[in-house]
């Protein structure tokens, strides 16, 4: 059973998490709207907070693939990361089981 003091094992990753997904479907909502070598601080400082993720996933993904897609493939993988996360811990038992 999880004490007070294993909280932050399980909700700080996940918040990283869910803050590189987050930031990972604003950069394809944004390349929407711009050019991918745009010059626009917004988009720039999208880009260059997601780029290590989606190379990372790029290298992995077929190069059929269009960039565009490989972002949205980027925001799937974190988000399977992030339900991973959770049953890792939840096995260990970091997690306690929901009431009701």
């Amino acid at each position: 059973m999880a004490g007070g003091d294993d909280f932050w094992v399980f909700q700080v990753p996940n918040l990283i998490l869910a803050a590189a997904m987050y930031t990972l479907l604003g950069r394809f909502l944004l390349s929407l709207i711009f050019q991918p070598d745009s010059d626009k601080v917004i988009w720039r400082v999208f880009a260059q907070v997601t780029d290590p993720i989606v190379r990372g996933v790029g290298f992995l993904t077929p190069q059929v693939v269009p960039d565009r897609l490989i972002v949205l493939l980027a925001v799937v993988w974190v988000f399977l990361a992030r339900i991973l996360l959770f049953f890792i811990l939840r096995s260990y038992g970091l997690i306690s089981p929901v009431a009701g």
